[in-house]
């Protein structure tokens, strides 16, 4: 009878810790959860006509980016996050959704579409994100979006150009909204900047 009485005992405790468990976690305050927006690239008119249809490939970055958490550095050693505020989705899975759009806007390209979509495309941009942080550079609160690109032909899976956009803004003002307007615009001329170059490399084709 002892031991029947002591597991029945353990088993109220364990029941219990873990409503209260569930219960701190369902009183914590939700996250703010933030998003970019796809911008109009302005690089469509009078400029080349791309050839083929285009696929953008899945973006390849570190643990640190790789998170819908907004990774903050108040020196180049050290990663913080920022406390109470997520994107709404991981990060590069995010990029490549504002990429894709942002090239379909600029109505240079036949088509393009996210690889795995079924699309067969002609070539297809593979991406590196070597840095999409908000970081400290003395006094100044600046964001830092770096993507690395390359331009590949899928007939024979060969790369045919690469090139960096690498953009650093200061954030204006203090806040995570002002900060997350900073990331928008950083993406905004690097997402304009990679428009005009593939467009360019595809016209030259």
């Amino acid at each position: 009878m002892n031991t029947i009485f002591r597991l029945t005992c353990l088993a109220a405790l364990a029941a219990l810790l873990s409503g209260c468990a569930l219960a701190s976690v369902a009183s914590a305050p939700a996250p703010q959860l933030f998003t970019l927006t796809a911008h109009e690239s302005g690089g469509g008119a009078g400029g080349a006509a791309a050839k083929g249809d285009l696929l953008v490939d899945a973006y390849f970055a570190s643990a640190s980016i790789d998170s819908a958490r907004i990774a903050y550095l108040p020196n180049p050693n050290e990663l913080k996050y920022i406390s109470g505020a997520r994107w709404v989705d991981l990060a590069p899975v995010m990029i490549r959704r504002l990429t894709v759009e942002t090239l379909e806007k600029s109505g240079r390209f036949v088509s393009v579409a996210a690889r795995g979509s079924e699309i067969n495309g002609d070539y297809m941009l593979k991406g590196d994100i070597r840095q999409f942080a908000s970081e400290k550079n003395g006094d100044v609160t600046q964001v830092h979006v770096d993507l690395f690109m390359r331009l590949v032909s899928r007939e024979d899976n060969k790369v045919v150009a690469t090139k960096d956009f690498n953009t650093v803004l200061p954030v204006s003002g203090s806040g995570v909204e002002p900060m997350v307007q900073a990331f928008d615009a950083a993406l905004a001329q690097v997402h304009a900047d990679m428009t005009v170059w593939t467009a360019s490399e595809l016209a030259a084709k």
